[in-house]
């Protein structure tokens, strides 16, 4: 049995009384009791801390049933009429399938990596669930994680190890850099820590004595079989040549130049429920990392393949990438790839996050040249590699580096969608004809912005 630190806090239901505007559709939301029944669309914002878009200063979460998230006449501001989330930062929100649960690891602050639960109750009703969990002393009190499966938690960290070298000064020479991994699982019906597990992760001899080293992994999913789990990974690199002395005397390496060649695509996969015999994948199709920033980058298909983006990429070498993992061999599909940039005719996507609808159909969320630079959004189609670009209104101006989750209700995709500090709408797409609609109106305030919907 895996030790763990567990605290249990007792769940207190709190009654709330606010005004929303616009809120004729729905009494239960204005008295403030919620209907534990209902589908609850959950929105998160994030505070500005010291600059406007930081995401810095903790997060708010409000929820509302599906027909007043796409009604336009529907107005709400989740910064005053939301509840502020467990979080030093920009808390790392997940949740269940049907709504009704919220999951949250407290991300840094003297609670960093404490587990939450709450049951959606609607408008600001959050209810705690279950025992806090204790994470830190496993995967620090910044973790990533994300919900792998239905019901499972996955939370990682890996942290680069001291660069090791050969001779004396001043003739030092650059062997390689490892990095620790730090993974547990997380029973997210019954919150508890069900196995952890650490181990060394280096590549291989070549890539070690070239510089590369991983550097971050995230994004964890587990596959539809249920044996693994794939967690993507970010790839650093040192200048092997160029070296200044620190004040004891030791090399300190320079990271390398930008034009130098990214590491391949990579995914580490290890066996589940065990988290033991980590094995790194490697694709050819593109030289970038797999790790995202915040948000799900990896789906389970309806076909059982894992789809994977990727982002990162150097400028003028393609852009981001749609991989796939074969659920059969449990490593890349070298003969697949779906590219994003050629799809819609383009140069230098980057996709910041995507949601993956079913039968080959996702719904991807990109920039342009580099993470925060412009918001677009497009209907793909992974089987015959085609896409479609929906305009939005400042799409120039918009900033999805944030944003944490896109969420699906029937066949309805939801994507919150403003401008930091400036007001927007919820923005609600037909899965099957990629109709899109606008829904209700998100106020904002100067500096926040939207950066989810559950």
């Amino acid at each position: 049995m895996t030790n763990f630190k567990l605290r249990t806090i007792l769940a207190v239901a709190t009654a709330f009384t606010f005004a929303v505007s616009s809120c004729s559709k729905s009494e239960a939301i204005d008295n403030g009791q919620g209907n534990t029944d209902d589908r609850w669309i959950t929105i998160s914002g994030a505070l500005m801390q010291d600059e406007a878009g930081d995401g810095d200063g903790g997060t708010m979460v409000y929820s509302l049933n599906p027909e007043q998230a796409k009604d336009p006449n529907f107005s709400l501001n989740v910064f005053d009429q939301g509840m502020h989330v467990k979080s030093s930062r920009t808390a790392r929100l997940q949740a269940s399938a049907d709504g009704q649960y919220l999951y949250n690891i407290q991300y840094t602050g003297d609670d960093g990596g404490i587990f939450n639960k709450y049951k959606v109750g609607g408008g600001k009703i959050f209810t705690p669930d279950g025992a806090e969990v204790e994470t830190a002393t496993y995967v620090s009190a910044a973790p990533r994680w994300l919900k792998a499966a239905e019901g499972v938690g996955v939370a990682v960290r890996a942290s680069a190890k001291d660069v090791v070298f050969t001779g004396s000064s001043p003739n030092f020479v650059f062997k390689e850099r490892t990095a620790k991994v730090d993974v547990i699982s997380l029973d997210l019906n019954n919150p508890q820590i069900t196995k952890t597990n650490s181990f060394d992760l280096a590549l291989s001899e070549e890539e070690r004595a070239a510089g590369y080293y991983v550097s971050r992994i995230d994004v964890p999913v587990i596959n539809k079989a249920g044996d693994k789990v794939y967690i993507g990974v970010a790839v650093s690199q040192h200048d092997t040549k160029t070296f200044t002395l620190g004040e004891d005397g030791l090399p300190v390496f320079a990271a390398a130049p930008k034009t130098a060649a990214k590491s391949w695509a990579k995914t580490l996969v290890l066996d589940y429920p065990s988290l033991t015999n980590q094995k790194l994948i490697t694709s050819t199709h593109t030289r970038a990392n797999t790790n995202g920033y915040r948000s799900t980058q990896q789906y389970v298909g309806t076909d059982g393949y894992v789809y994977q983006t990727t982002s990162g990429a150097t400028a003028g070498t393609g852009g981001s990438k749609i991989l796939r993992i074969d659920p059969a061999t449990n490593d890349y599909d070298d003969a697949y790839e779906f590219s994003l940039d050629q799809a819609l005719g383009l140069t230098d996507t980057h996709i910041e996050t995507w949601k993956y609808v079913g039968d080959g159909i996702g719904f991807v969320v990109y920039a342009m040249g580099g993470s925060g630079k412009g918001g677009y959004v497009a209907r793909v189609d992974l089987n015959n590699k085609t896409a479609t670009k929906y305009e939005l209104p400042n799409q120039d101006k918009l900033n999805f580096r944030q944003i944490q989750s896109l969420t699906i209700e029937g066949n309805e995709v939801y994507l919150a969608v403003a401008p930091i500090g400036q007001d927007g709408n919820i923005y609600i797409f037909n899965k099957d004809s990629g109709q899109m609609t606008v829904g209700a109106k998100l106020l904002n305030k100067t500096g926040n912005q939207y950066i989810g919907i559950y």
